[in-house]
């Protein structure tokens, strides 16, 4: 049976194997899935690797429901979209998450995609390895790729959704792998994001509009501003800091200025834009 995934040997198209369930190409290349749950494409040479007490920080801020008004507006803009899409789709509809982490997003999307088609199916691809055996724990229902970001291990137009959260859209992997017609759902931080975190780690700073251009052949669906206020300690601040694009600049001493902050009041402040790929 074929299968949308390219093989990291050869980068020929890859079949499933019906009695292991692995994977295997026409040049006799074979590849099976990790015991952890995951499976092994190609390893970044330096991947960004948190700590398992960082981790461990991260799933549980998270898990605790600090980002709900950004998941339930995910929900209730991309629900009748999805809902739309697999009515005129001819088969389930196939997400994936773009450097997935531990698949938080992915986790809070499945109602989403399971009230759309009963069939569809969630793909989680990252570059950390620990992240995805976190993941595969958790939520073993979704399929996890060990993969390098700038090179993904699918087929042209593989996937009838694309969610790229927190993270700059660069190169046109993402854009090769989507469907025409398929959604790229993106999160990037608007003005006011963590303005009070910045302050820490920035200093003195000023409100910039973000980038919010889009590549030609996306078409814009919707975008929109969402905005809450968190009242987090000093270390669950630290923790979103930590969760940041700039988390590299977060220095030790950084950290221990954050830790006599008052975050009662942390602005979170999200753009929130679907465009559709357009057929050329």
């Amino acid at each position: 049976m074929k299968s949308h995934y390219l093989c990291p040997k050869c980068h020929s198209p890859m079949s499933v194997h019906q009695e292991s369930q692995g994977l295997y190409c026409a040049n006799k290349h074979h590849l099976d899935k990790s015991p952890n749950g995951y499976w092994v494409f190609s390893q970044a040479k330096k991947p960004q690797l948190d700590s398992r007490q960082l981790m461990r920080a991260k799933r549980f801020l998270l898990e605790s429901g600090i980002f709900a008004p950004l998941t339930q507006a995910l929900s209730n803009t991309v629900t009748p979209l999805l809902i739309e899409l697999s009515e005129s789709a001819a088969a389930s509809i196939k997400h994936l998450d773009f450097d997935c982490g531990d698949g938080f997003f992915l986790r809070a999307l499945a109602p989403t995609l399971k009230q759309a088609s009963e069939d569809s199916t969630q793909t989680g691809v990252a570059e950390a390895e620990n992240a995805l055996f976190s993941a595969a724990k958790v939520y073993p229902d979704a399929t996890y790729i060990l993969s390098q970001l700038k090179q993904l291990p699918f087929a042209d137009e593989s996937f009838d959704l694309v969610t790229l959260i927190d993270k700059p859209l660069k190169g046109k992997e993402l854009l090769r792998v989507l469907k025409p017609g398929g959604l790229l759902v993106q999160v990037s931080a608007a003005p006011r994001h963590q303005w009070q975190i910045k302050t820490f780690v920035y200093g003195e700073m000023s409100e910039k509009e973000g980038d919010l251009s889009l590549p030609k052949q996306q078409k814009l669906l919707s975008r929109q501003r969402i905005s809450f206020e968190l009242d987090v300690t000093s270390e669950q601040a630290l923790t979103l800091a930590e969760m940041s694009p700039f988390a590299w600049r977060v220095t030790d001493k950084v950290r221990r200025q954050m830790l006599t902050g008052d975050f009662h009041r942390l602005e979170c402040d999200f753009y929130l834009t679907v465009s559709v790929k357009q057929a050329i």
